[in-house]
């Protein structure tokens, strides 16, 4: 397989539509090889490498949807129960963990609530948020409406079924088996000094279970790749669809975009803050997985490359059977 050379992954870059010189990394695995590409400099001419860390954002629901699973897997948690009380104190019709997972437990979209945010947004204020919701006029499992305030309460479940921070069961029941290195979770209480960290405005991104996942594109492509093989044992659970009370499908799993490519599962997710953006993908039937990290306000051009790296890739693999 050609794979990419350096060139190509300028040649995408430049067609994707970045700003000149903006930061930007690509990691692609197929079942031959794992390709890489850094491009751009950060403030002080700094050129881009391949173990610099970018803000993976929503990409950590991935990891919140799996670390969910290993728990379901091992009787420790029970998806089809309703969370606790005291997560949403004011609501009379608790939605389950498996209505968290899928976004149709009737929470509300994190965003006007992050936008209106006067310092970085925490845990500790998204949950001074979440105890004074009221019960959604749409009781849980009518409607799909993605919510990063779900999965900020699935990263405390976690932490509760645990008995573990929620950045320590990632490494120790997630990373450290499957060997990757260069990703991490940074909460409230971390130091956020990565050379990305500039780009993420005034106010920055510190809550976890929705975000908090700091990572090189190689280490991530490792994840996907993982996922691809099913090496955490959870794929059973993790790519299910669930039907709404209407009889439609949600199109979304544990942590990932349910879609289709080329007539195969396509599984897939995408990321963002302030002047940042992530996407990611991967088709198991293929044996390929792309991800992105860049600097850039809007998602049109990290969707862009990554579907262009993805096609290219695609196009290799069909070729060479």
């Amino acid at each position: 397989m050609a794979g990419l050379s350096r060139s190509d992954g300028e040649g995408f870059v430049r067609a994707a539509g970045f700003a000149v010189d903006a930061p930007v990394t690509l990691a692609a695995v197929t079942r031959e090889r794992t390709m890489t590409f850094c491009g751009g400099v950060w403030p002080g001419d700094r050129a881009v490498v391949e173990n610099d860390e970018f803000y993976a954002a929503s990409l950590t629901k991935q990891l919140t949807g799996a670390a969910i699973a290993l728990l379901a897997r091992e009787g420790r948690i029970d998806p089809d129960m309703p969370v606790a009380q005291d997560l949403l104190p004011r609501w009379t019709a608790l939605p389950t963990v498996r209505q968290l997972l899928h976004h149709i437990a009737g929470l509300p979209a994190a965003g006007i609530y992050e936008v209106a945010c006067e310092a970085d947004w925490t845990d500790a204020h998204a949950r001074s948020i979440l105890v004074t919701l009221v019960q959604p006029a749409t009781a849980p499992g009518t409607t799909h409406t993605y919510s990063n305030f779900g999965y900020i309460l699935l990263a405390r479940i976690v932490e509760r079924s645990s008995g573990m921070p929620f950045s320590e069961f990632v490494e120790q029941r997630l990373l450290l088996p499957l060997g990757i290195t260069g990703m991490r979770v940074r909460g409230e209480d971390d130091s956020l000094d990565g050379l990305q960290t500039g780009a993420l405005g005034p106010l920055l991104p510190r809550s976890t279970g929705d975000g908090g996942l700091w990572t090189t594109a190689g280490a991530y492509a490792h994840w996907l790749d993982a996922q691809n093989h099913d090496r955490l044992g959870v794929a059973a659970l993790v790519q299910q669809d669930v039907r709404l009370a209407d009889g439609q499908t949600a199109g979304y799993g544990w942590g990932i975009g349910l879609r289709r490519f080329r007539g195969h599962a396509l599984y897939i997710h995408g990321g963002g803050w302030a002047g940042t953006r992530a996407k990611a993908v991967r088709c198991p039937a293929l044996g390929l997985a792309v991800v992105a990290l860049a600097n850039a306000d809007t998602d049109e051009p990290v969707v862009a490359l990554v579907d262009a790296v993805l096609n290219r890739l695609a196009d290799e693999t069909v070729g060479t059977r």
